[in-house]
């Protein structure tokens, strides 16, 4: 055979092959590279969402964002020198429990726990399970907290735990979060988000806040990072409170003004979208929480500002004093008191005694003068008493006779000097008139004799 034949036989040879090759390559499926839940479905190119992204919207209509209360700026700054770090104890993640109580056990360092029995809860941990409330947590062993719970329902549960500050926001640092996964029994398939699949965990509206303005929180898990350059939206979180929806693309807490809560049941949907605004596993990223009612009295850190130990107390830096401890103090105070009570009453007794002493001996010296006065008055001989004297024995001079009784009756011829001095007049008390004292009348020598007896004497008192 020449060339041109066996080209000819090559050019069918290949012409059969690739009619085999099409009669039974046909029905079979064209391989393709799985779609990631961010990139735009469908019909995806090189550069996804390019000049398709849902754009991101404020607070509208009645809503309007406002700056935090100002003593949540106090708090939030006092805080700001923590980076709590919180890890899993026990359970391990994708641990197969038996049934029964769960015991968990997490590591939280640098971070304070606090919850004051007048101020109300302030730095702690909060751990939810699936859809459920918070459960918060404010004692520590060390560096340890735990948690007993009830027996879970039979199938698979997603927790989160998160450092929170006292108005229950999560914590967004590197480190402040975790969350992990458990069976109960056995594994429940397709009731839990898959392990690398983003999903949504809402953190607020909670029980700690239901008035004005309102804390709205979450967290997204496995999120990618976005917005590194133009037109790169990998997820949006579409926020809608009662009827009134905005789009954002970040985790940063909002608080917002506009809600009610006087009219009727206040709601909040968060639904987790990617970037052209298509719902992200809807079972588990499409949520809806109640606003709880308004708190009486509001929280304390819904005020202007703190006083220092009150910060210091939603901190955990100081404790109130403790009823007990004061009870059991309380007598040895008081014994203190009574101590106390005893000598500054002895002293004023004391300065009260001085005084009294003065005036009783004030009161004696007058006393004694008042009666060296009234002593002449009660020896007053009487003029109308006669002083009979025998004819016999009479004395040789009449004036020594007179001048002997005088000075045996006992009043001198004149006054001492001692009852001489003048007497300080004192004011008399009101029940007593006061006493008016007079100088003794002098004695002149005087005779009543009559008879022989009186003729025997001269005018002068002499004898004849």
């Amino acid at each position: 055979m020449d060339k041109s034949g066996r080209r000819h036989a090559n050019i069918r040879w290949f012409a059969a092959l690739i009619g085999l090759i099409l009669l039974f390559g046909m029905g079979q499926p064209v391989l393709a590279i799985p779609s990631l839940p961010w990139a735009n479905q469908p019909n995806s190119r090189s550069v996804p969402n390019q000049g398709k992204n849902l754009p991101t919207q404020n607070p509208s209509g009645r809503l309007r964002e406002v700056e935090p209360p100002g003593a949540v700026q106090q708090l939030h700054q006092a805080l700001a020198k923590h980076h709590p770090q919180l890890s899993l104890i026990s359970p391990l993640d994708g641990s197969q429990l038996k049934g029964g109580p769960l015991n968990l056990e997490l590591k939280i360092e640098d971070w304070p726990l606090a919850n004051d029995r007048e101020l109300g809860l302030g730095a702690h941990v909060a751990i939810q399970i699936d859809d459920q409330a918070p459960v918060r947590l404010s004692e520590r062993n060390g560096n340890r907290v735990s948690l007993e719970l009830p027996p879970l329902s039979p199938g698979s549960h997603r927790f989160t735990a998160y450092a929170a500050y006292p108005w229950g926001e999560a914590v967004k640092t590197p480190g402040a979060s975790l969350h992990w996964s458990l069976d109960q029994l056995r594994p429940l398939i397709g009731t839990q988000p898959k392990r690398d699949a983003p999903w949504l965990a809402v953190v607020s509206p909670a029980e700690l806040g239901g008035d004005t303005p309102l804390l709205v929180d979450w967290l997204v898990w496995n999120a990618p990072l976005q917005n590194l350059r133009a037109g790169d939206a990998r997820w949006r979180l579409r926020i809608t409170v009662n009827e009134d929806s905005f789009v954002v693309d970040q985790q940063d807490a909002l608080w917002l003004q506009g809600i009610d809560n006087h009219k009727g049941i206040n709601t909040v949907q968060m639904e987790l979208l990617n970037g052209i605004g298509e719902s992200l596993e809807p079972v588990f990223n499409n949520q809806l929480r109640e606003v709880p009612e308004r708190q009486s009295p509001k929280p304390i850190w819904l005020q202007s500002s703190l006083k220092d130990t009150e910060l210091a107390r939603l901190l955990g830096e100081t404790k109130p004093e403790d009823p007990s401890t004061t009870q059991e103090l309380g007598p040895k105070e008081d014994i203190l008191e009574a101590q106390d009570a005893e000598k500054a009453a002895s002293k004023t007794q004391a300065f009260k005694q001085e005084p009294l002493k003065d005036k009783d001996e004030k009161a004696l010296d007058r006393a004694a003068v008042e009666e060296d006065l009234a002593e002449p008055e009660a020896l007053k001989p009487n003029t109308t008493r006669q002083t009979s004297l025998p004819e016999e024995g009479l004395p040789e001079k009449g004036v020594d006779t007179t001048e002997g009784s005088i000075s045996k009756a006992g009043t001198p011829a004149e006054p001492s000097p001692e009852s001489s001095e003048p007497v300080a007049p004192e004011t008399p008390s009101p029940s007593r008139p006061p006493i008016i004292s007079k100088e003794p009348e002098r004695i002149s020598p005087t005779s009543t004799l009559g008879g022989s007896a009186r003729e025997l004497l001269n005018p002068d008192g002499t004898l004849r």
